[in-house]
């Protein structure tokens, strides 16, 4: 006979809740590293080295036979390892104008699409939203990154604010009308106790 006062233990479930400055930090580290790999091989695929060739005469240098130099430079710019917002132009050309856009298509592309988040947001389980949850649209996302701008200018204040404010909420979200989501595992609630046999 089954005890009707018996109920099996809770099942864990995703709660949600809002993402908070660390776990932020990590997910743009992981962007980081995710765009550096990419803007690296482009480099290389995109930037030719530079290649130069000295012919010495023989007669100029007092050496019995032709001195030839080879040198293989690399350009000093070709990664880019600078942070987002992305304040980086040397006017050289197509691969200067792709480490303008590539950050942004890169956060604005993924935080709108149906992940809501970057892969380094996905890897901490987190989602950008509007203030309903809802997923934001590519007008709202690219907000959300050109406000990073004003965010960084103020001396990273409004990257701070995450910390302080009541929805975790960084200058460019509360200008974009997003936040950051974490969903993370409710532990699973004891059982109740059985009454008699």
């Amino acid at each position: 006979m089954t005890n009707p006062f018996f109920r099996p233990a809770s099942t864990p479930q995703d709660v949600w809740t809002y993402g908070g400055f660390w776990i932020r930090v990590v997910a743009y580290v992981i962007d980081s590293i995710v765009l550096w790999a990419v803007l690296g091989l482009l480099g290389m695929l995109l930037v030719p080295p530079s290649l130069s060739i000295s012919i010495f005469d023989p007669q100029s240098t007092g050496g019995s036979g032709g001195d030839y130099r080879i040198s293989y430079i690399q350009p000093a710019d070709y990664t880019i390892l600078s942070s987002t917002p992305h304040l980086h132009w040397n006017g050289n050309g197509l691969f200067e104008l792709i480490t303008l856009l590539l950050p942004a298509a890169y956060y604005i592309v993924f935080e709108a699409s149906s992940l809501q988040a970057t892969p380094g947001k996905i890897m901490c389980n987190m989602r950008v939203t509007d203030l309903y949850g809802n997923r934001i649209t590519l007008l709202r996302a690219a907000g959300r990154y050109f406000g990073k701008y004003l965010s960084a200018l103020i001396c990273g204040v409004g990257f701070l604010m995450v910390m302080w404010t009541q929805r975790k909420q960084g200058l460019h979200d509360i200008l974009a009308g997003t936040c950051v989501i974490r969903r993370e595992a409710r532990a699973a609630a004891p059982p109740p106790p059985q009454w008699g046999g």
